[in-house]
């Protein structure tokens, strides 16, 4: 409890208290991906999930790194939930996962964060792979994923005090086409309603389709959703070259990304031929590559450098795609702050990862935050930890916050004098 007091005491020091959360509590937040998803799996099997697949620790977020969270000024967080184990287990060990999933969020609310349950689907188990999960709106997948939904709208209903909103599915990997489109809408109304019987006041995050982006939002009609307590996703890495800087991609089609580095922000801060100077150097340093290929991925790798050049992305762009976000909220009588703008970020360089240079990184993560807030928007920065090179945490392994990227945010650093 003397902990608790003092994280709350520090909380309205900088800024954070809960009485200033506002009508719509989400504001600033941040995402946690690793308290809770890629569960465990058994030895030898990978397709079955351990009975406490989220023990151990690469499953830890110590006390240390959520209270630099706290005192730096966000006000929530983003706790990504692995569905499968939650689908695949019975018995005991589902009962476990339940009381596992309360106790998290009691114990984030502790140090004055609100939560928002995110169930966030992965591939790992091809049983639970998002694509199969909303392949068809008849499947007994679909229907144990409403029953998932249903179960934990339930006991997220019972617990009391702190902020808490339950997201219903992260970036539905589907709607890209007309007849897709509108049986994921037919499916959100559907996961919507499952939600809405067991808890009617819980706040609820809903998403369009499309891989939860904006024009996944511009297709969702919410007509069927007034008077309810929702907010409406969306997700910014626009463009993906920019925001996936140095992340490598299965397939042949997006192995040159993990070649870029150094893509300037605005477009015009650096010369083009630097740019491309930089990322023909790092496919000439990768010994792995045969000639043969390595002067594919040269050719693909520059091609794809002239095309982010001569877009001209600059702050004007991200304020056009947001205009845009808020131009639908208009039409559809959403509020401004109901919009929740629910991951957007970048890769930079640090420790072992080749990225975005520091000026650039650091420019875009302000402009999207600050055309976000412009709006109304809340947000929520992908992530506090993991890997990929997203990780907002000054190094790897580390309990402190990247000091850049929280000068971006325009939060606090509460390592500073």
């Amino acid at each position: 409890m003397i902990r608790v007091l003092l994280i709350l005491g520090a909380l309205v020091a900088f800024g954070g208290s809960l009485a200033e959360a506002g009508p719509a509590p989400f504001r600033r937040g941040v995402g946690v991906h690793s308290l809770l998803n890629w569960g465990a799996l058994e030895p030898g099997r990978p397709d079955r999930y351990k009975p406490r697949p989220f023990d151990g620790s690469d499953y830890e977020v110590p006390d240390t790194l959520l209270r630099a969270v706290a005192l730096a000024g966000f006000d929530f967080v983003r706790l990504t939930i692995d569905p499968g184990p939650f689908l695949q287990l019975s018995g005991k060990d589902r009962d476990a996962l339940d009381t596992l999933l309360l106790a998290t969020v009691r114990r984030l609310q502790e140090f004055g964060l609100g939560v928002v349950v995110d169930l966030h689907g992965n591939t790992q188990v091809p049983e639970y792979d998002p694509q199969r999960v909303i392949a068809s709106a008849d499947s007994a997948l679909f229907r144990s994923y409403v029953g998932l939904v249903r179960r934990t709208s339930r006991i997220l209903s019972g617990m009391k005090g702190g902020r808490l909103a339950f997201e219903l599915m992260n970036e539905p990997p589907y709607g890209y086409d007309p007849v897709s489109r509108r049986r994921w809408q037919g499916m959100m109304e559907t996961l919507h309603a499952a939600a809405r019987a067991e808890a009617p006041d819980l706040l609820l995050v809903l998403t369009g389709s499309h891989g939860g982006d904006r024009q996944g939002l511009f297709d969702l009609d919410p007509t069927p959703f007034r008077g309810s307590a929702v907010l409406y996703s969306f997700h910014h890495y626009e463009p993906h070259d920019f925001t996936h800087q140095g992340v490598p991609e299965e397939g042949l089609a997006g192995r040159y990304r993990q070649y870029l580095s150094g893509l300037p922000y605005p477009v015009g801060s650096l010369p083009a031929a630097l740019a491309q100077d930089t990322v023909r150097g790092n496919v000439g340093a990768d010994a792995a590559l045969d000639p043969m290929t390595r002067r594919q991925v040269e050719k693909e790798a520059a091609a794809k450098v002239s095309a982010y050049l001569a877009s001209g992305l600059d702050r004007a762009s991200i304020a056009k795609a947001f205009d845009e976000v808020g131009d639908w909220a208009r039409r559809n009588g959403v509020a401004s702050d109901r919009i929740f703008l629910g991951e957007f970020g970048a890769t930079r360089s640090y420790d072992n990862h080749r990225a975005g240079d520091t000026l650039s990184y650091e420019a875009w993560i302000r402009d999207v935050r600050s055309e976000a807030e412009a709006r109304g928007f809340g947000w929520a920065i992908w992530a506090l930890t993991g890997t990929g090179g997203m990780a907002i945490v000054a190094t790897d392994g580390g309990t402190s916050l990247d000091p850049g990227t929280l000068r971006a945010l325009g939060l606090k650093d509460p390592s500073a004098p």
